[in-house]
């Protein structure tokens, strides 16, 4: 997505790190780093997919709303629904 980093910056980042750590313990601190950077991609994906799926709800929900508001303005839908009721009637008795 975003590349922070050249090649230069992440050759100049390790001989500092091996300096730093020093070369005995630059593989623990890699494997740190390693796993910090997983998990946090892992959470950035799971908050993605948490927010696209409350992006589908509200849209969801919003159609619902129009969908009810158009049942409630159209014209027939008292005659639709009286038919339905005296259908009910007639295949009980």
């Amino acid at each position: 997505m975003f590349n922070f980093f050249s090649g230069q910056h992440v050759l100049i980042l390790a001989v500092i790190a091996l300096v730093v750590v020093g070369p005995k313990d630059l593989p623990r601190l890699m494997r740190m780093a390693g796993q910090g950077a997983a998990k946090a991609r892992a959470l950035a994906s799971g908050l993605r997919r948490n927010l696209e799926e409350m992006t589908r709800t509200a849209d969801l929900d919003g159609l619902r709303a129009e969908l009810n508001a158009l049942k409630r303005k159209h014209p027939l839908s008292d005659l639709e629904a009286g038919l339905v009721r005296i259908d009910d009637r007639r295949s009980r008795g």
